[in-house]
C-alpha cells in the first residue's frame, strides 16, 4: 500500500477524537451517493420516455422518406422504387398518397390526414399491422361493396364508427369556385387501428393507394415514399447516400428531421437534468471540503512531523486528494449500485405503475444505458476531486515549524 493511501485510509477511520470528522464524512457519503442514485433513476426514466416515444413514432411513420419540394407530385415512381431497392441497407419500400380531407360518418364529421397505400407494402414499413385493435388491414371491397379504410381508434370513437360501417370522404381537389362540387367517396371500415399516439388514432385513415389517387385526382402520381432499414442506426448514412444519388429534385428526411424539434428537446432535457442534478453532488462536495479543512486543523502536529521526517508538499497534497476520493468513490460506488438495482426491478417487476386512462404505457419505463453510466462517474468523480484541491493545498502549504508549534 503506498504511504499516501495508508495514511489517508487511517485518518479515514473513526476514533473518539475525530467523531464529528467521521460524522461529516458519512454525511458526504449520503450525499454523493443520493445524487448518483438520483441522476441514474432520472437518466434511465427520460431515456425510457424517449425509447416508448421514437417506437410509436417510427412504428407509424418509417425510417426514411421521399418526397418532392412543396408537396409536389412523384411521376415514374416504379423507377424510383427500384433505384431505392438497389440500396443494400433497404428492407422495406411503400409508396404512398397523402392529403388533407373531410371525413364524415352518421355522428359527425371530422378532418384527418387519408393515406393512400398498399396492404402488402405499408406492413414492411410501419407497425400498422400490429396495431389493429379490430379487422384488419383490407382495401379491398367489402360486403356492402364499398373498399376498405383503416381507421385510428379515437377518431373511430369521435365519429361512432364499428366494424363495416361506412364513412364519407370528401375532397378539396377540383374545388375551384364556391360552385365546384368537391370529390367524394364512400368507404367500408374494414379496420381500427390504435397507436396509443392521440396525434396519430385521432388524425389518420388509410385507404388503397388508387383509391386515393382518384380522391385527390393525382392520375398515377404518388406523395412520397416510405423506407424502412435493417437498422435504425443506418438511416443518416443511408440518407445521405439516397440525397446524392437523387439529386437535388427530392427531399430525404429521416426519422430524426420528421420530428426533429420533439428528439432535440428530449436530449436538451437529459442532459439539463445531468446538470442540474449534479449540483446534488456538488453540495456534497462541500461537505468533503469541509471534511477534510477539519481533518488538516485536526492533523497540523502530524503535519509537521511528516514534513519535518521528509515527506514533501507532494505527498502530503495525496494524502488529502485520496481521502476525499475515498469518500467520493464509497458515495459513487453505493449511488451506482442502488440506482441500477431500483431500475431492474423497475424493469423486471414494474413496482411503479401508471394509469392508463392519462398515459399510453401501464408502467413507468426504464432503459439503462451504459454510456450515461460513465457520464454519471465521470461528473462525479470530478466533482469529488475538485473539493479536495483547496483542503489539499492547505495542507501542503503548511510550515514544518509552524506546525509543530500548533
Amino acid at each position: 500500500m503506498k504511504f499516501e493511501h495508508f495514511v489517508a485510509n487511517r485518518y479515514l477511520k473513526p476514533r473518539r477524537d475525530n467523531l464529528y470528522v467521521t460524522l461529516i464524512g458519512g454525511i458526504s457519503v449520503v450525499g454523493v451517493t443520493v445524487g448518483v442514485m438520483s441522476i441514474i433513476l432520472v437518466l434511465s426514466i427520460l431515456n425510457g420516455f424517449e425509447r416508448e416515444i421514437k417506437s410509436r413514432f417510427i412504428g407509424f411513420d418509417s425510417h426514411i422518406k421521399i418526397m418532392k419540394p412543396h408537396d409536389e407530385g412523384i411521376s415514374h415512381w416504379d423507377e424510383l422504387i427500384e433505384k431505392i431497392r438497389s440500396e443494400k441497407s433497404v428492407v422495406g419500400v411503400s409508396p404512398y398518397v397523402l392529403q388533407k380531407a373531410m371525413i364524415t360518418s352518421s355522428s359527425g364529421n371530422h378532418v384527418t390526414y387519408v393515406k393512400g397505400t398498399t396492404e402488402k407494402t405499408i406492413v414492411q414499413v410501419t407497425t400498422l399491422g400490429k396495431s389493429i385493435l379490430h379487422g384488419s388491414v383490407d382495401f379491398s371491397k367489402q360486403g356492402n361493396a364499398f373498399n376498405g379504410m383503416v381507421v385510428g381508434y379515437s377518431l373511430s370513437l369521435q365519429l361512432d364508427v364499428n366494424a363495416q360501417d361506412t364513412l364519407t370522404v370528401i375532397s378539396p381537389a377540383g374545388v375551384t369556385s364556391p360552385f365546384s362540387m368537391p370529390i367524394a367517396r364512400r368507404f367500408s371500415a374494414s379496420g381500427v387501428f390504435k397507436t396509443d399516439m392521440y396525434e396519430y388514432d385521432n388524425a389518420y385513415v388509410f385507404v388503397g393507394l388508387t383509391d386515393a389517387q382518384d380522391l385527390f385526382e393525382m392520375e398515377d402520381q404518388i406523395t412520397g415514399i416510405d423506407i424502412t432499414l435493417d437498422h435504425i442506426d443506418k438511416s443518416f448514412d443511408v440518407r445521405d447516400r439516397l440525397a446524392a444519388a437523387l439529386g437535388d429534385k427530392y427531399v430525404v428526411e429521416t426519422w430524426f428531421d420528421q420530428h426533429s424539434d420533439l428528439y432535440s428537446a428530449m436530449k436538451i432535457e437529459k442532459w439539463g437534468s445531468l446538470v442540474v442534478l449534479s449540483l446534488i453532488i456538488l453540495v456534497a462536495g462541500f461537505n468533503i471540503v469541509s471534511t477534510l479543512i477539519m481533518v488538516v486543523m485536526q492533523k497540523t502536529a502530524e503535519i509537521g512531523i511528516l514534513k519535518s521526517m521528509g515527506a514533501s508538499s507532494k505527498i502530503v497534497s495525496g494524502i488529502f486528494m485520496r481521502q476525499g476520493l475515498m469518500i467520493g468513490s464509497v458515495g459513487i460506488l453505493i449511488g451506482c449500485l442502488l440506482g441500477y438495482g431500483i431500475c431492474v426491478i423497475q424493469i423486471q417487476y414494474s413496482v411503479i405503475r401508471m394509469p392508463q386512462d392519462i398515459f399510453f404505457l401501464d408502467a413507468l419505463p426504464v432503459e439503462l444505458k451504459w454510456v450515461d453510466f460513465f457520464a454519471i462517474v465521470i461528473v462525479a468523480f470530478c466533482l469529488c476531486l475538485f473539493s479536495t484541491v483547496y483542503p489539499a493545498r492547505k495542507a501542503a502549504n503548511l510550515l514544518p515549524v509552524e506546525a509543530l508549534r500548533s
